[in-house]
C-alpha cells in the first residue's frame, strides 16, 4: 500500500471517487489540492514517507498538467505522478511520459484500476530504493548500460532467436553485452546454446538480498562479450523473480554496456517491470493480422501501464513476399497506426535447421549476410534509441545494401 496518496484537480466534478472507503484500500493517507501551487507546497513542507504518487488532473487552473508534473519530477524525485485526462491521445501520453509522468490513467479510470496501477508504482519505488542502496558505492562503471527488452504478444513470433542474434552481434561490435532469459515459465536459452549453468538469476537475486553485487560472477560467457543470465530451472521458483525484474537488471547494467532481455509470455505486472525499467523495448510480431491486431492490443496496454509508445520499436519476424496470404508491411504498418517497422525475411529451411541446432554462429557469420544486416539495423535503431556508438557495424549495412540491390535485379 502507499504511503501517501495526492489529488490535484480544479474541477468540483471530478469523476475519480476517492472516498472513505477507497482511501483505506489505495493509501495510508490521502490529499486533495485545487491547485498545482497548493500540492508543490504541501509537499516542500511534509514528509511523504517511501511511496507518494501525485493524480494530476487534466483539470488545474493555475498550472498547466505537464508542467506540474515536470515540476514534481524536479523538485520531489522521488514521488511518482499519474496523468489523467479524457482524451488520451498518443501524443499526449508521449508527451506525458518526457514530462516525467510514470503512468496515465482516463479520468473515468474504475478504482480496481487506478489499485492496480498504484500497486505496481508502489513496488518500483521500493525496489529502486533497495537496489540504488545496494549499489551504493560498488558501481564498475560510470554510467549503467543500457537496457534492451524483447517482448511480443504471441508465442512463436522468434523473440528468443532476435534477442540472441542482438546479443552475439553486440559483442562482435566490441560492446560488453549480458543476455538476459526472462522467460520465467519456458526459458530455452540454455537449451539454444547448449549450456548448463550452476548459477541462475534465483541466486543473484538472493546474492543481492545479502548485500553481494558482482553480478558477471552469476553468467557465463557465450560469445565474443556475452554474458548470459539464465531464470531458476524450476517454474515456481522463477516465479519469485517476477517481482525483483528491476532490481536485478539495474545490478547487471552496472557491469555491462548492453543488457538484451529475453521474455516470455505476456504476464501484465512483469512486463510492466521489465518495460519500466527499460530504457527501449523491441516489440516481435509475426506477419499476419492476428499478429498485427494482437500487438495493437499490447501496445494499448503498454501505455495504461505507463509505458511511452516512443521507447518502444516494432520488429516484424520471418516476412514473406509471396506464397499464401500475409499481409504486406505496409498494411501491417496501417493496423499498427502507421509505426515504422523493420522486417527480417523467412529464411527458409537453412535458417530452421541452424536455429534447431542452436548454432547463431553460422548465422550471424562474423557480421555478413542478409541475416545478420537486418539484425544490425535493429540494433542500430537500439543504438540510436540508447545512445550507443556501433561504428563498427557499417560493413553489415553495405552487405545488406548489396544483397537488396542483387534481389531488385533478378
Amino acid at each position: 500500500m502507499l504511503d501517501t496518496l495526492a489529488l490535484v484537480s480544479s474541477n468540483p466534478l471530478c469523476p475519480l471517487d476517492l472516498s472513505r472507503a477507497a482511501q483505506d484500500a489505495l493509501a495510508r493517507a490521502v490529499q486533495t489540492f485545487s491547485t498545482g501551487e497548493e500540492c508543490l507546497k504541501a509537499l516542500a513542507y511534509q514528509e511523504q514517507g517511501d511511496t507518494c504518487v501525485v493524480l494530476v488532473d487534466s483539470e488545474v487552473s493555475d498550472l498547466a498538467p505537464l508542467n506540474l508534473i515536470d515540476a514534481l519530477r524536479r523538485e520531489h524525485p522521488g514521488v511518482s505522478s499519474i496523468l489523467m485526462a479524457d482524451d488520451l491521445s498518443p501524443e499526449l501520453v508521449s508527451r506525458a511520459m518526457l514530462a516525467g509522468a510514470r503512468a496515465t490513467l482516463p479520468s473515468t479510470t474504475a478504482e480496481v484500476d487506478l489499485a492496480g496501477v498504484l500497486r505496481r508504482l508502489a513496488h518500483v519505488t521500493q525496489t529502486g530504493n533497495a537496489s540504488a542502496a545496494s549499489e551504493h558505492g560498488s558501481n564498475d562503471r560510470e554510467q549503467p548500460g543500457a537496457i534492451a527488452v524483447v517482448f511480443g504478444a504471441r508465442g512463436g513470433a522468434g523473440k528468443s532467436t532476435l534477442a540472441a542474434s542482438l546479443a552475439l552481434l553486440a559483442g562482435q561490435a566490441d560492446l560488453d553485452v549480458a543476455l538476459v532469459d526472462f522467460d520465467v515459465q519456458f526459458g530455452d536459452m540454455e537449451f539454444l546454446f547448449g549450456k548448463t549453468h550452476d548459477y541462475t538469476l534465483a541466486d543473484l537475486a538472493m546474492a543481492l538480498a545479502q548485500g553481494g553485487h558482482r553480478s558477471r560472477n552469476f553468467s557465463e560467457q557465450i560469445g565474443t562479450g556475452v554474458s548470459l543470465y539464465t531464470p531458476a530451472p524450476e517454474p515456481e521458483a522463477a516465479e519469485d523473480l517476477a517481482g525483483r525484474a528491476r532490481q536485478l537488471l539495474t545490478a547487471i547494467a552496472v557491469e555491462h554496456e548492453l543488457v538484451i532481455v529475453n521474455t516470455g509470455g505476456f504476464r501484465p505486472l512483469l512486463h510492466a517491470e521489465l518495460l519500466d525499467t527499460a530504457d527501449v523495448a523491441v516489440c516481435v510480431l509475426d506477419q499476419t493480422l492476428v499478429g498485427a491486431r494482437a500487438t495493437r492490443w499490447l501496445r494499448e496496454r503498454c501505455v495504461r501501464l505507463g509505458i511511452p509508445p516512443s521507447r518502444l520499436l516494432y520488429v516484424v519476424n520471418r516476412t514473406h513476399t509471396s506464397g499464401g496470404y500475409h499481409p504486406s508491411l505496409a498494411e501491417v504498418g496501417v493496423l499498427l497506426d502507421g509505426v515504422e517497422l523493420r522486417g527480417i525475411e523467412d529464411g527458409g529451411l537453412k535458417v530452421s535447421q541452424l536455429l534447431d541446432m542452436g548454432n547463431f554462429g553460422a548465422l550471424i557469420q562474423k557480421g555478413r549476410g542478409a541475416f545478420a544486416a537486418q539484425i544490425a539495423l535493429v540494433l542500430d535503431d537500439i543504438a540510436l534509441s540508447c545512445g550507443l556508438d556501433l561504428n563498427s557495424l557499417s560493413h553489415m549495412r553495405n552487405t545488406l545494401r548489396r544483397e537488396a540491390k542483387g534481389r531488385i535485379r533478378k
